[in-house]
């Protein structure tokens, strides 16, 4: 149930709940000591189902998404395509939301205590009177990240191969290159953000023999990144400063939070080395817009390759579009014919966890807005 003013039960329930992007468990039986004990086994009581329970659809699923939720139980039930009266009774029925739930209609629930997200950042989510309440957030953490980290390369290589500049050329029938093409093989690159956007694109980079560099917010063990990198860094112990230097490429795949906010500003672009390339697929405003203008006019970096910007979606009047060394796209990095696929399966598993009163998957924490 929603309640603003009961913080630490809320507390209680973003420790309960787990935040990786899995779609199964591992047991936990097969982790115990060996040998025979002499105390009585502990009576391990099954959480109580949350059925009946009521999804409001937002968003809607494939037909095949759709009759998973529906075989999970007979007392589920699914409320779509409503509006006026109906929307505003569905809304006050509503266990969990499947989409995003605007302030307006949070407003309006009485019995929500889950909101499915469809997209991995849920700065849009985190109004005031979400972020207060008990209600539960989980994500698209790691749906979209196999993409993204395609699109990141794509980005890399039509900078570094000229690829972009070529296709400009392709309009005026020109034929024409450039002998300024450059290989990955030894080039560092330095990942910000290591969560999973940063983990696929480390796999890729890996593959073309790239030195790996990744900063985050949060501590990592070995076991946790295997070797798809070299060097992490922390980012409060000047982990960004570090890595910045030593790049020959910076990607930032940082989620968008408060702290986040303008990350990549007239310092940061200073610190990178001369003729390295920026590549931006997370959020647009992490970035100074003037300050990145201002590093690549003046030749300090080779090139920038921007799926996201600061304003979005740029104005057309906006120099950048004309800059030669400048690949945008139009925030279209997570599509993919499997993406939206990954993201109802998470669904549907949550939905099965969340009736058994089992721990959902990709939690987010609302505090830390990720």
């Amino acid at each position: 149930m929603k309640n603003p003013d009961a913080k630490s039960r809320r507390s209680f329930i973003k420790n309960s709940v787990t935040g990786g992007a899995v779609l199964s468990t591992v047991p936990i039986t097969g982790f115990g000591l060996s040998g025979k004990s002499t105390s009585k086994p502990t009576k391990i009581h099954e959480p109580a189902p949350r059925i009946p329970c009521s999804i409001y659809m937002a968003s809607n699923l494939d037909t095949d998404f759709e009759t998973r939720v529906r075989n999970i139980s007979n007392q589920i039930t699914l409320l779509k395509d409503l509006q006026g009266q109906s929307q505003l009774e569905a809304l006050n029925q509503a266990d969990i939301h499947f989409g995003q739930i605007k302030k307006e209609q949070f407003g309006q629930t009485k019995n929500l205590s889950w909101v499915q997200s469809v997209s991995a950042g849920v700065e849009h989510q985190l109004y005031p009177e979400f972020k207060d309440s008990e209600v539960v957030l989980t994500n698209a953490k790691g749906c979209y990240a196999p993409a993204i980290a395609e699109h990141t390369i794509g980005l890399l290589f039509s900078l570094t191969r000229q690829i972009g500049s070529q296709v400009r050329r392709m309009s005026e029938h020109q034929w024409g290159g450039s002998g300024d093409q450059i290989e990955m093989k030894n080039l560092t690159m330095g990942i910000v953000g290591f969560g999973g956007i940063g983990r696929q694109v480390a796999r890729r980079a890996r593959a073309m023999d790239m030195r790996i560099l990744a900063a985050d917010i949060q501590g990592f063990y070995k076991e946790q990144i295997g070797d798809i990198c070299d060097e992490l860094y922390h980012i409060s112990e000047g982990g960004l400063e570090d890595l910045l230097e030593q790049s020959d490429v910076v990607v930032c795949a940082a989620p968008h939070t408060p702290v986040s906010e303008g990350m990549f500003g007239e310092k940061q672009f200073e610190r990178m080395k001369s003729g390295a390339y920026f590549i931006n697929v997370s959020r647009g405003k992490l970035v100074d817009t003037d300050a990145l203008q201002a590093a690549l006019e003046s030749g300090h970096l080779a090139g920038a390759g921007l799926d996201v910007t600061n304003p979005e979606p740029l104005p057309a009047e906006h120099p950048l579009w004309d800059f030669e060394n400048v690949t945008i796209t139009s925030h279209i990095s997570g599509r993919s014919q499997h993406s939206w696929e990954r993201l109802q399966a998470v669904f549907v598993e949550n939905v099965n966890r969340y009736i058994n009163g089992q721990p959902l998957i990709n939690t987010v924490d609302k505090e830390a807005g990720f």
